[in-house]
């Protein structure tokens, strides 16, 4: 018997008080993601980041990464891709 997860679905648009809430509970699970003015920007740790057309230093940690960038629409939405969202477990 296996357990359904309630899992309440991320919209595929974000208006400006759903993004804050995403980046705060993103946070929480361990995403390192952070913002830049108005850009959502997601940072991931990798070896080749320093070499990476994206590649990015996090001062934080001393490390190399790729971070990749979701800005806000002329409608005032972000969409924020799947591969950028982490799932309670």
């Amino acid at each position: 018997m296996q357990l359904k997860r309630k899992v309440r679905p991320m919209p595929t648009e974000l208006d400006y008080k759903a993004a804050h809430r995403f980046v705060r509970d993103q946070r929480k699970m361990g995403s390192e993601v952070y913002w830049d003015g108005w850009d959502m920007v997601f940072w991931q740790p990798t070896r080749y980041g320093f070499t990476a057309r994206n590649g990015a230093f996090n001062r934080k940690q001393g490390r190399w990464g790729i971070e990749s960038r979701v800005t806000v629409s002329d409608g005032g939405f972000w969409k924020v891709p799947k591969r950028n969202v982490r799932v309670p477990r």
